[in-house]
């Protein structure tokens, strides 16, 4: 889509801008560039002096003259500080692209509410929406196959260490869970309010790093992969789990080059696995990608449209997703609310992974 305005700008001495969150995109939109030259004829980089940026650097800037910008997952410069650069720079034109925005996300401005809405309202107003649903209908989106692996957190196994760094101990994912869900719900009852917030804010996140990172995922995630066929990629919110499963993950532990090596690896079909947390779930465009796995997640929506969206389409063949979801948490509640609109997929429950391999086995044959 910014190709195509791009090519709609008059061929001058113009700078045009494309703007992303992380560097990596630019390896991605010289390869779709490449890509669409090819199957349109064009030279964009010989018609048009197209320079990248992130919103991290772009922001700084101030009173710079561009032809075209294009902003790519534009939800992530709509904050006070990332926004500076829309409203300090003039440009002939804009294009903003984005998955799913969450409009209501509000900041203090000048003292004033502003919600991230009024920003896009702005900068680039939304003038044309386009649904997996219709990508589906149409042809161009794939068909995918949601698989919902059902599990219970281990009660047996003393696989989580707690207590204090001088007297630690062991206890199972469940006593574990079942403790810092209790000290969550006290929290609400304190009377003081600072304390309250404290309290909440420390144990929600100790309930959901605990979900993130549950042993019996990982051993559920090695149990699946070896049964699918094709490449798959593996998201999940902690990168220490992520990293159990494979060395290949593409995250901000490791350098631009040793990322790229394995973007580079996975592409080129010397590997068939690779993970990441953030950085390949927007926009990375991943070569005969078949399989998605979503090991944690969040409530977020915008995240599940993402994840999904990695799985371009492939011919007539099925994409499949897998999700982990554990039974009686609160990762209830984050699916729930994650997939409540994303209800025009084949959706299939699975009481465990055994069952899960089975039914994808079955959806294989047929």
């Amino acid at each position: 889509m910014f190709l195509h305005c791009l090519h709609s700008m008059p061929k001058n001495d113009d700078i045009h801008f494309f703007l992303a969150e992380v560097v990596d995109r630019e390896n991605d939109l010289k390869k779709d560039i490449t890509k669409y030259d090819k199957i349109f004829g064009t030279t964009t980089r010989k018609d048009y002096d197209l320079k990248f940026l992130t919103y991290q650097s772009a922001y700084k800037m101030s009173e710079a003259k561009v032809g075209l910008v294009g902003a790519d997952e534009i939800h992530n410069a709509l904050t006070p500080e990332y926004s500076k650069f829309f409203f300090n720079n003039t440009y002939d034109a804009i294009v903003g692209l984005s998955a799913t925005i969450d409009a209501n996300t509000s900041y203090m401005i000048d003292d004033k509410i502003v919600r991230k809405k009024d920003l896009l309202d702005k900068i680039a107003p939304v003038c044309f929406k386009y649904t997996l649903s219709q990508a589906k209908d149409d042809g161009v989106g794939r068909n995918l196959n949601v698989y919902v692996i059902q599990q219970n957190l281990d009660s047996v196994n003393k696989t989580i260490k707690a207590g204090r760094a001088n007297k630690p101990f062991y206890q199972t994912e469940k006593a574990a869970y079942d403790y810092w869900d209790r000290e969550h719900k006290k929290s609400w009852y304190l009377e003081d309010e600072d304390l309250k917030s404290l309290k909440i804010r420390i144990t929600s996140t100790k309930r959901s790093n605990l979900l993130f990172n549950l042993p019996s995922k990982i051993e559920a995630v090695k149990q699946l992969l070896p049964m699918l066929k094709g490449k798959t990629i593996l998201f999940g919110n902690s990168l220490d789990s992520l990293l159990k499963i494979t060395k290949n993950v593409v995250s901000s532990r490791y350098t631009e080059d040793q990322n790229k090596a394995i973007r580079d690896n996975f592409d080129s079909d010397k590997i068939n696995l690779i993970g990441s947390f953030k950085k390949l779930r927007q926009g990375a465009n991943l070569v005969g990608l078949t399989n998605a796995i979503i090991m944690s997640y969040y409530s977020s929506e915008v995240h599940a449209v993402q994840q999904w969206g990695r799985l371009r389409k492939d011919g007539d063949k099925d994409g499949n997703v897998f999700i982990l979801l554990t039974m009686n948490t609160q990762e209830e509640v984050w699916f729930t609310k994650m997939t409540e609109n994303l209800t025009d997929f084949n959706i299939i429950y699975c009481d465990s992974v055994k069952d899960c391999i089975q039914k994808y086995k079955l959806n294989e044959k047929n």
